[in-house]
């Protein structure tokens, strides 16, 4: 039977694993300490909710992958040294957001995939959505909101409770 804690950890192994990541987490990504470089690149999952059905829980989650967008001066002088601004000008952002998304597909491909992934099965399409944010420093990264179907024996055995007793007939132990 597959629970909560072993489905964080199952998340927490594949992005543990992952070259691309430093740091994986559940917190509330506004108590990170951002300014701490050694976090990057960061991983968190959050858990919107659980719908329990027959033999099946289905877990909808916010997974991100984010790093730290560096501004770069441009202080180049000379026709062959020269920093070519991007379309946002001096900065890594496009660079991480190609790697953070990169990443994001290594995972979701990890669960679609892989015949030792725990009988997790991404339901449906998934949405990534690009992201920047200004907290102590400015991160960038992608964000995929998805649904991961989990088997559930839904065990009865565990509560030791007859029909009768659990309709208020009978109040006999």
């Amino acid at each position: 039977m597959q629970t909560y804690y072993s489905f964080t950890q199952f998340f927490a192994n594949v992005c543990n694993a992952h070259p691309n990541i430093t740091t994986f987490d559940m917190a509330d990504i506004r108590t990170i300490d951002t300014e701490k470089q050694t976090l990057f690149p960061y991983a968190n999952l959050i858990v919107n909710n659980v719908n329990i059905d027959s033999g099946v829980m289905t877990y909808n989650v916010t997974f991100m992958v984010m790093d730290r967008v560096v501004e770069v001066e441009d202080v180049s002088t000379g026709r062959f040294n020269e920093i070519v601004a991007n379309y946002r000008g001096y900065s890594n952002v496009v660079d991480v957001h190609n790697s953070t998304l990169l990443t994001i597909n290594d995972v979701v491909s990890y669960i679609y995939r892989n015949p030792d992934a725990l009988d997790y099965n991404v339901i449906g399409s998934s949405l990534c959505t690009p992201f920047e944010e200004r907290f102590q420093n400015l991160l960038a990264g992608w964000a995929i909101d998805m649904n991961i179907a989990v088997g559930n024996p839904q065990d009865m055995c565990v509560i030791n409770l007859s029909t009768a007793l659990a309709a208020g007939s009978d109040v006999s132990c």
